[in-house]
């Protein structure tokens, strides 16, 4: 698509939401809505370019309103869900979904301090010791009315004698990387008051009606999960063969026109999450089987249909290239990503610099900077300390387990570099 229709496509969708919140909102909610719409065209694979604008409209309000408690009745201005979405004739399910793939492109969350409307701004804000911003008004609660979102989760099971965290791990976090769930499971044990706790279900689960917190809306007929035509509960995926089978079937099953409708946007449809993850999946199948290239093109794969990247394609591919020394593939995807700040990142950065024979102040400089990410990297790398048999089960960023995980993946393309690892060595002293 050109950059004129694109500009095209962007001005319509100004047009359509500067009109609802006209008739329905404030100004500053539409000053918001443009903002949010003039960044969405601003990114390097412009969301909107495809689908359809009434959706991408009814996504914008609706993921403002989340984060703004526009569907809280003691708000103001307050409107429903049912409200926007009967405006632009969208079903909710679709719209929840799409404000969902929003919120999770700009990061947006309560108290957002890009996208708050003055009300929400105004509030004062503490940032507790986990690193989570809280009102400073919730702190003056009683304790007694304060909840973790663990024990909404026990009482909408209603089921005690489950291991709810193992529960939660299955129905919750497939799919997830492992910062999304170190993150989750931190947050979910984390006592807070009710209102937020409620609120923060919302926001990661996304299944919220404006009248009944626990009123799931998803009708059958809106979602057809991948399961639904290629799982067999009697003959489950287990091989290289299964899993082909499966992803072939489901394509086929959608045809061509429905994956190029909805490329760019697949993991922001319940509907194909399964099939997203079961790509991720075969890609490590693949890899362990030495048919490396065809893994790392099922990894390229996965991010033409999801570049935000929510499953955390990135790190493993970014690994894979590092290992056969694909430097110009490995460039391409830190340019993509250039936004992107964490250890697996920051280590990868310096592996490529020092393969690309940079300049030793450049590598250092690189050195320091993945250092100060996570300190506990380099002493596995290079043998000082023994790498466990079993990476942990999740992680903290920063923390000794975000190394273990890191390494899990990336051990290969340093060890096999003896020139990369001398090089660690040298600067660790």
């Amino acid at each position: 698509m050109s950059k004129e229709e694109i500009k095209l496509k962007e001005d319509k969708l100004l047009e359509m939401v500067k009109a609802f919140c006209e008739k329905h909102l404030d100004e500053e909610y539409k000053d918001l809505s443009i903002k949010l719409v003039k960044k969405m065209g601003r990114k390097h694979d412009v969301p909107f370019k495809r689908g359809k604008l009434e959706i991408w409209a009814s996504g914008v309000v609706y993921a403002l309103g989340q984060i703004n408690f526009l569907f809280d009745d003691s708000f103001s201005p307050y409107l429903s869900a049912d409200d926007i979405c009967d405006y632009f004739g969208t079903k909710k399910s679709t719209v929840g979904d799409k404000a969902k793939r929003i919120r999770e492109m700009f990061k947006m969350q309560h108290f957002d301090k890009e996208f708050s409307t003055s009300q929400m701004k105004d509030k004062g804000m503490v940032v507790m010791d986990n690193g989570f911003m809280i009102p400073e008004s919730f702190l003056k609660e009683k304790e007694e009315s304060n909840i973790n979102l663990l024990s909404l989760i026990a009482e909408q099971l209603g089921d005690d004698d489950k291991n709810l965290e193992s529960f939660i791990k299955e129905e919750f976090l497939k799919g997830k990387n492992e910062k999304d769930t170190a993150m989750f499971l931190d947050i979910i044990s984390t006592p807070m008051p009710e209102e937020m706790a409620y609120g923060l279900f919302n926001e990661i689960f996304n299944e919220k009606s404006d009248s009944s917190f626990f009123d799931f809306d998803f009708e059958e007929d809106d979602i057809e999960l991948f399961e639904d035509y290629v799982i067999d509960e009697n003959n489950p995926l287990e091989t290289i063969e299964d899993y082909d089978r499966a992803i072939e079937l489901f394509k086929n099953t959608k045809g061509e026109e429905y994956f190029e409708e909805y490329k760019g946007f697949f993991w922001g449809m319940h509907e194909t999450r399964p099939f997203m993850t079961n790509l991720f999946t075969l890609s490590r199948m693949l890899w362990d089987e030495n048919q490396k290239e065809r893994a790392i093109n099922q990894l390229k794969y996965c991010l033409e249909l999801n570049p935000e990247d929510n499953q955390g394609v990135r790190y493993l591919l970014i690994d894979y290239l590092l290992e056969l020394n694909k430097l110009d593939e490995v460039k391409d995807l830190l340019d993509f990503f250039d936004e992107e700040y964490s250890a697996n990142w920051n280590f990868s950065k310096l592996l490529f610099s020092i393969k690309s024979k940079d300049d030793k102040k450049i590598i250092k400089n690189l050195y320091d900077e993945a250092i100060a990410t996570n300190e506990y990297v380099v002493p596995y790398l290079i043998g000082k300390k023994k790498i466990p048999q079993d990476p942990p089960e999740f992680y903290s960023m920063g923390d000794e387990s975000e190394a273990l995980f890191y390494i899990n993946s990336s051990f290969n393309a340093w060890n096999n570099d003896k020139i990369a690892i001398d090089l660690l060595k040298e600067l660790y002293k």
